[in-house]
């Protein structure tokens, strides 16, 4: 069940369920490579359609205007799957994949991906479900970017990358809270939008920059400006 790279596909989300011989037969078809940060992955429009897998790291999917404008679609964490789209369709690839920082992917053709979720009925059921989450995160930024100010797209991001927690939650810790230019990317503006936001939610106790992480202080306080800013628009 291992890589090349020592790397285990069990790692991976849609194939928890499945049987250690069938996750054995998975991870000897698959081609096995390394990515530094900043390194593609993925090209866009490109025309292969094979299926990866990121065993470890972190990865983003891209557009780039053409002016330079970035723009980020989702991150891409170790467990998951992308490229998926191609395999099932075989149009061109719909953004660019890049490396966050060092990760592990696997690669499977799109025949093998395809033949392995009709013999893995549980495969089938995990890579359904994993493409419905993607339609519902992508509709609610699409009504993000519509109706919300930059200002409360940042705080609304904030607690997407605290894990949403429940009114009245305890302080959480955001483990290597992007970069200010990656965070702007995520919630399409610019970076010193984002540093602006950052500070005034600092000076008023919502949030703390300890190192490479940022600690949501008061939860209830970041919702209560959400809503606030929400029912503004």
């Amino acid at each position: 069940m291992k890589g090349t790279y020592g790397c285990s596909l069990r790692s991976i989300a849609i194939f928890k369920d499945l049987s250690d011989a069938a996750l054995a037969r998975l991870s000897q078809a698959c081609n096995w490579s390394s990515f530094h940060g900043g390194e593609e992955i993925v090209p866009y429009l490109d025309e292969s359609d094979d299926v990866y897998f990121l065993v470890n790291g972190s990865a983003q999917v891209m557009l780039y205007s053409r002016t330079g404008k970035a723009v980020a679609f989702r991150t891409i964490e170790t467990g998951s799957l992308f490229g998926e789209l191609a395999a099932i369709d075989h149009a061109p690839r719909s953004a660019r994949v890049e490396a966050v920082g060092p990760c592990v992917v696997a690669r499977l053709t799109a025949e093998t991906f395809r033949r392995f979720m009709r013999e893995e009925p549980a495969m089938m059921e995990a890579v359904s479900r994993h493409l419905v989450a993607q339609i519902r995160e992508l509709t609610a930024r699409v009504f993000s970017f519509s109706t919300l100010s930059v200002k409360t797209r940042i705080q609304a991001e904030i607690l997407r990358l605290a894990g949403a927690p429940e009114a009245g939650a305890a302080p959480c810790r955001i483990k290597g809270f992007p970069t200010h230019g990656d965070f702007a990317e995520r919630v399409s503006t610019h970076r010193e939008a984002v540093t602006r936001e950052l500070g005034r939610l600092a000076r008023a106790g919502i949030v703390r920059r300890e190192g490479r992480d940022l600690v949501l202080l008061d939860i209830d306080g970041l919702r209560a400006m959400i809503d606030k800013g929400s029912d503004a628009e």
